[in-house]
Parts: C-alpha cells; sequence; structure tokens
C-alpha cells in the first residue's frame, strides 16, 4: 500500500511513502511528486469546492485542482479560525458518519497500584512538593532532591517529586483561582501520597490555602505547608521541608499495593506534534484503547479544545443529551471565537509549522485525526479546565492545545495514566502520571527511540492491525503497576504548566 484514502467520499488521499510522479495510486495517476504524508486529489476539485478527508470538510479548494496533485497549503484553505477573513463563525452542516466500530477485547486486564482513601487508584505513590508561588520554585526543587537523597529504599515508583511553575502571584481573581485550582487537582492525584505545598509568604495564592484546597478534595491525604519567609529564608526552609517531606516519604515507603482493572483507569488522551498519520494509526489505536478502557468501566478525558475546532458534529452526534451536546458546541465554538475577535489566522499556531511539514493543511484535518483518541463511545460529560472527572466514559475537558498546559489540567481531573500520540516526536512527561508516548510513524520512532514507547507506525507499515496495537498499549499500561516506567519518566521529564487567562497585573 502506497497510498491510503480514509472513506469512499473522500476526495483526496494520503501518500503512504514518497510517490513519485506519474504513478498510478488511488485509480488516478500522479501529476507531480507526493512526499510521505501528504495528499493528492483522488478526482477533480473547482476553486470554492469542498476538499473531503474523513468523510468531512477540511477546508476549500484555493484554485482549480486537478485529479493526481498535491493537495496542501498552497491550494487549500481552512474555514474555521479564520479572523484574518471573516469575524463570523464558519460553521458548516456535516452529517456525522461513524466508519469505525467500537473496540472490543475479550482478554483480562489487571493492574497493580495504591488504593486511595476514596476508592481511587494510583500507579505510583509520589510525596509531591509543589510551590504556590513561583517564588518558591527553587526552594521546592532542593527540597525534593534532598529528601530523595535522604530516604533510603526509593524508587521511580515511590520518591519525592516536584513541579515549578510561573503563577500564583500578580493574577487576578480568576486566574489566580485557575492557578490554584490546578495546583490542587495535581496534589490530589492517586499518584500522590502526601504533598508538601511552598510558599513565600505574600502571595495572591498562599500556601496554606492551597493546602487546605488539597485536604478538601482528597481527606485521606497527607498535607502541610510552610512560607519561605516564616522559616526565615531559603535554607531554614529547605531543612523544614525535607524534615517534612521525609517523613511522609517514609511512610510513603511502608503503603502496599493493592489490585485493580481498568475500570480505575482515569486515562488521558493526548497528541502533540502531530501529523498526517496520527489521524491514521496512532490517534485511532489510541481511540481503540479507549474504547476498551470505557467497556470495562474506566474514564477517558478527551482535550485540547482548539484541536477539536470541525469537529463539533461528531462530538455532538456521540453527546449522550442535550445538555451535553450544547456544551460540547459552545466550548469549542467559544475558543474560536477567541481567535476570531483577535483577527487573527490560526494557521501556524496551530496548525502548527511542524504539522504543516507533516502534511497536514488546515485546523479541521487537524482536529480530524485528533478526535480519534477518544473512541466511538458515547460523550458523557464536558468539564472546565483542571476541573475533577466524575463520571465514567469519555468526558471532553476545555483545555488549550498546549501539551503541557493540557497534560497538568488532566492530572488535576484525576488522570491516574496519559497516552500520548505523536508524529513529529516530542519528549515531554509529568511528574505525577506516568506518559506513555506512541508514534504515528516508524520513522520517528527509530529516530526518538529514547523518548517514545510504543511505535503505532506498525499499522502504516502494515505489520501490525489497530487492535494488536492497542493491546499492546494496554499491556503497558498494566506493566506500569508492575515495575515498568514509561521513557518520559525514565528521562525525569516533570513539565507542567497551568492556563493562565489574563494579563499579569
Amino acid at each position: 500500500m502506497r497510498a491510503l484514502k480514509v472513506d469512499q467520499n473522500d476526495n483526496v488521499a494520503t501518500a503512504v511513502c514518497d510517490i513519485e510522479k506519474g504513478s498510478e495510486e488511488c485509480g488516478v495517476l500522479l501529476r507531480e511528486n507526493i512526499a510521505k504524508g501528504h495528499k493528492f486529489a483522488t478526482q477533480n476539485i473547482k476553486k470554492g469546492e469542498p476538499v473531503i478527508k474523513y468523510a468531512s470538510l477540511i477546508g476549500i479548494a484555493s484554485s482549480d485542482i486537478k485529479a493526481g496533485e498535491w493537495v496542501h497549503v498552497h491550494n487549500c484553505e481552512g474555514t474555521r479560525g479564520r479572523g484574518d477573513k471573516d469575524e463570523e463563525l464558519n460553521l458548516k452542516e456535516q452529517l456525522f458518519k461513524s466508519s469505525k466500530a467500537t473496540t472490543t477485547s475479550n482478554k483480562s486486564w489487571q493492574l497493580k497500584g495504591y488504593r486511595r482513601g476514596d476508592g481511587s487508584f494510583g500507579f505510583r505513590n509520589f510525596v509531591l512538593v509543589v510551590p504556590s508561588v513561583h517564588c518558591a520554585n527553587k526552594v521546592v526543587e532542593r527540597i525534593a532532591r534532598e529528601t530523595n537523597l535522604k530516604v533510603g529504599g526509593i524508587s521511580n515508583e515511590c520518591k519525592a517529586v516536584y513541579v515549578t511553575h510561573q503563577h500564583g502571584c500578580s493574577q487576578l481573581e480568576f486566574d489566580a483561582h485557575q492557578t490554584a485550582l490546578t495546583l490542587a487537582g495535581n496534589a490530589a492525584n492517586p499518584n500522590v501520597y502526601g504533598v508538601l505545598v511552598v510558599g513565600l509568604g505574600c502571595e495572591v495564592v498562599q500556601a496554606s490555602t492551597l493546602c487546605a484546597q488539597i485536604k478538601q478534595l482528597s481527606p485521606y491525604k497527607e498535607a502541610e505547608f510552610i512560607n519561605i519567609q516564616e522559616c526565615g529564608g531559603t535554607k531554614k526552609s529547605v531543612e523544614k521541608g525535607v524534615e517534612i517531606a521525609t517523613k511522609m516519604l517514609q511512610n510513603a515507603l511502608k503503603v502496599q499495593k493493592s489490585s485493580g482493572d481498568l475500570s480505575d483507569i482515569v486515562l488521558g488522551t493526548e497528541c502533540g506534534g502531530s501529523d498526517s498519520f496520527s489521524g491514521l494509526s496512532a490517534n485511532v489505536a489510541l481511540g481503540a484503547v479507549s474504547d476498551i478502557v470505557v467497556e470495562n468501566g474506566g474514564s477517558v478525558i478527551l482535550a485540547e479544545t482548539t484541536e477539536l475546532i470541525g469537529t463539533e458534529h461528531i462530538l455532538a452526534a456521540r453527546s449522550t443529551n442535550d445538555e451535553v451536546k450544547d456544551r460540547v458546541i459552545s466550548t469549542i465554538t467559544g475558543f474560536e471565537r477567541l481567535v476570531l475577535d483577535a483577527k487573527a489566522d490560526i494557521r501556524g499556531a496551530n496548525p502548527s509549522p511542524g504539522n504543516i511539514k507533516g502534511g497536514l493543511s488546515t485546523i479541521e484535518e487537524k482536529s480530524l485525526g485528533c478526535v480519534y483518541k477518544a473512541g466511538t463511545t458515547p460523550l458523557v460529560s464536558v468539564k472546565e479546565y483542571a476541573e475533577k472527572i466524575t463520571q465514567k466514559g469519555v468526558t471532553l475537558m476545555n483545555t488549550p492545545g498546549n501539551d503541557i498546559e493540557q497534560l497538568s489540567a488532566m492530572v488535576a481531573g484525576g488522570c491516574n495514566v496519559c497516552v500520548f500520540s505523536t508524529g513529529r516526536g516530542t519528549p515531554t512527561g509529568s511528574a505525577i502520571t506516568p506518559t506513555v508516548k506512541i508514534s504515528s510513524n516508524s520513522a520517528v520512532f527509530e529516530s526518538m527511540r529514547e523518548d517514545i514507547d510504543i511505535n503505532a507506525g506498525e499499522i502504516i507499515d502494515g505489520k501490525k492491525s489497530v487492535k494488536e496495537v492497542a493491546e499492546e498499549i494496554l499491556e503497558f499500561m498494566v506493566n506500569l503497576g508492575e515495575g515498568k516506567f514509561s521513557k518520559a519518566e525514565e528521562n525525569e521529564q516533570n513539565d507542567f504548566a497551568i492556563w493562565r487567562l489574563a494579563t499579569t497585573v
């Protein structure tokens, strides 16, 4: 197979490898060379007519396109997020067509991990040291590192970890609220045994208040706080912090593992550095994982709202009721409205230059590939940024497309494992939640083996089926409780960022 047409109604196909001019693919003679991952027209498309992929509109032809010609940003324009051209939302009426059946599995997936006081389940048993404000970042880092040096018997599964951020002060009320919500949610994540909050003492997001918020979210959890000003400076704060964190970590090491199953999973789905194969391999396999998790009583988070622009018809059709449907549409179009009001062109930001180089032409095309991550089961809920996931099934969380801001929000929502697909390659990971990387193509897997765990490119290569890769991902998740670590964990990727809503004041 040298080219792939996703749906019979599509008028473009994707090159699976570099294809030379004059080759006949998908019933048409190529009029020019087509690079791997890029599209060519399978029929004549006149200027102003829709370009169709995934049985949905991905853009409008900006010039006449002949069958066999390369289709990309030079002759295909997206209609969404185009504040440079139109102030109004350009919603197209599209019929929902489900071309994928829900994936099921007759295998039994048994987990090992840490059962928390509220019944939640963690793969890890960390003591988290977290700053309430950026002024405490360096102190937090030193406390975590010195605690791990002091306590014997630690492992990558049970140790002190830390995150840093650039927030907590000089923020308007709603921004300070979002900062506190994200920090408290991360601390309450079931992968965390206990938490030490470190503040400066004069900030907007106070350490004492944040600690109380954490206790409210997870009353069973050990949680304490210190302030640098009250301790008498950096050195004394580090000493005090190490004393507290050491006791927590010693207690954490005494916790015995428990059994679990897929109903305990809160799966965060993410794609970063996408290419045109993401929607043909990695995200499809991840969607199959999502289906199996939901089938077994678990929860799945679909996020990256900007990368769902153009998929409202799909998600609305999957919504369990009118309230969820209305929230889906208002959430996605609300994010797009920010771009329109700025009179900006979303292209260049999303899809990014790397996405475009990888064959993605418009935000609609990227979104239609991204949405596969959440499988095919009903959408049960919509949550705002960093809100706790409370229902079984698929939940849409309103986040930016920025990888780290999104990952931090899902972890705050209770995500205990994240599967992250990538077409261009990325080292991103969480300090708190195991982040499993899957590549959409074999080339990036080979070039970034130190960062990527699973090669979904074998689907494109014809070596494995979607279900086989999905079960490989599930087996990897099971092994996370049996002493296996993701590449992001091995590389100590402790990426963390909070979506800021307004300016610093």
